[in-house]
């Protein structure tokens, strides 16, 4: 198994989120607050109402506006379907939806090509009357179930031949929503309050109405942020539900639990450490129990609580490792090998088992021309003068050898083709040295004197059509913050 850890800083991604912002006369400082990813792009949910849609592979962000205005956005989910649905909940309890296109094949016709569709934009207000605080999408992208910190739950059904979208409230727990997650039509529901398995059901006048049943007899003895997932465990598809005292239990989808699983002396006992690049000198304190739950790899489980991260092995009952040294923990995303975690306002910490290949420098891709595996230190021979090429063998021996001259000339051979190895290998060294001197560098470092001239600023029209509405003009960027 590949090591967990942080392979490089994203500082490159957090530069081109912009200080600032201009809306009317005043200047907002952006931050980041929530975030997701997956194989292809990075959403990043900020405090003045704008997601950041960053492409991995080209390194582009895009602007997305929602219509919350400056409204703190606390929630970002993406789902990777025949398009990109992007999802975004707000502190006053608004979700608005992206509906990105995905870019064609090159092998497609050209006409499909030419047609390029914009950025379409649902919203739903009205449900939500509290902060919407967690979101969960269907495989499909259709449906998008979103939960309040008032315990409201919100079923929001896409239709995208007709272009419209229909909400409505299908459970209310009255307490605050702390994770959601879906498998199979079943709605697994964690409140501070109690665990539920909403299902479905169609009623005999037409309509539908969601059958609650509860993981487990017991009542939680406190109010905490216990999260619930459905995981593969011991082969099968299984809830697993936090309890206190760094317990966890595992239930089927109707929610009888079938075993406990117990940490407690686990977390006590020496575990390895996620490497950080730039840990804090001040190692937070272990929790007293489990959080959020995100499933990790095939059969693994990351749980946050109370700033730490830890990697569980459910099957093997061990904590395959522990990550202490952030300075906090504001939002997480996991998806497949990789966890991005919101450290702060402007710091993104991206922990994995392998580097994102996405980001790799031209020297990375070509490591290997620099370090082997079988590579080691050894010392130096002496430079000395070479007897002429027909002293070397005579009479099949080499003057002062007493090796047969077959074996002499076998070792001669071996000779040269290490030599022809370590020629082709510095080859393609200076091979790579010519490619990064070709590279063009970023215009913006040089110093120009003199004042700038104003540019012309053309009316464009805003990429994210609002659905049912006219697209409006807006002016285009001109390097200065502006609220898009």
């Amino acid at each position: 198994m590949n090591t967990l850890r942080e392979w490089s800083p994203l500082v490159e991604l957090v530069n081109k989120i912009p200080a600032s912002v201009q809306r009317g006369l005043l200047f907002h400082d952006v931050s980041i607050t929530c975030v997701d990813l997956v194989e292809e792009f990075i959403a990043l949910g900020s405090n003045v109402g704008l997601v950041f849609w960053y492409n991995r592979k080209t390194g582009t962000v895009e602007r997305l506006a929602t219509d919350s205005g400056s409204q703190e956005l606390t929630c970002v989910r993406i789902a990777s379907t025949v398009e990109y649905m992007v999802a975004a909940g707000c502190r006053a309890g608004q979700v608005n939806i992206f509906q990105i296109p995905k870019t064609p094949p090159p092998d497609v016709c050209a006409e499909l090509l030419l047609k390029a569709k914009p950025i379409e934009r649902y919203t739903v207000r009205g449900l939500h009357r509290a902060g919407v605080c967690e979101l969960v999408w269907s495989k499909n992208g259709m449906r998008l179930f979103s939960g309040d910190t008032g315990g409201s739950v919100v079923l929001t059904e896409i239709g995208y031949a007709t272009k419209t979208c229909q909400s409505r409230e299908i459970i209310n727990e009255r307490y605050e929503i702390v994770q959601m997650d879906l498998y199979r039509g079943k709605l697994l529901v964690s409140s501070s309050f109690r665990t539920v398995i909403c299902s479905a059901e169609e009623e005999p006048e037409g309509g539908q109405r969601w059958r609650v049943a509860q993981v487990g007899k017991k009542d939680r003895k406190m109010l905490a942020p216990f999260g619930a997932v459905f995981a593969t465990v011991h082969g099968k598809q299984q809830l697993v539900s936090t309890r206190s005292g760094f317990r966890l239990w595992l239930a089927d989808d109707e929610g009888n639990v079938a075993q406990t699983l117990i940490f407690k002396e686990l977390m006590r006992a020496p575990y390895p450490e996620i490497g950080l690049l730039n840990p804090s000198r001040n190692p937070i304190r272990i929790p007293t129990t489990f959080g959020k739950l995100y499933p990790f790899e095939d059969r693994r489980i990351v749980t946050v609580a109370n700033g730490a991260l830890f990697l569980l092995d459910l099957e093997r009952m061990a904590v395959v490792g522990g990550l202490t040294r952030l300075r906090h923990i504001l939002d997480v995303a996991v998806d497949r090998n990789e966890i991005l975690i919101v450290e702060s306002g402007r710091s993104l910490v991206r922990i994995a088992t392998l580097p994102d290949s996405s980001q790799s420098t031209i020297v990375l891709k070509n490591l290997e021309l620099f370090v082997s595996a079988e590579s080691q230190i050894v010392q130096a021979d002496e430079c000395c003068e070479e007897a002429p090429a027909e002293l070397l063998v005579h009479n099949g021996e080499s003057p002062g050898s007493s090796l047969p001259g077959d074996d002499r000339i076998d070792q001669v051979d071996g000779g040269m083709e290490d030599d022809a190895r370590l020629i082709d290998s510095h080859m393609k060294k200076l091979e790579l040295f010519d490619t990064l001197n070709e590279l063009k560098y970023d215009e913006s470092i040089l110093f120009k004197s003199g004042r700038s001239r104003r540019k012309h600023r053309s009316k464009v029209t805003n990429p994210i059509v609002e659905i049912g509405q006219i697209p409006k003009e807006i002016e285009p960027d001109s390097g200065e913050p502006s609220g898009s």
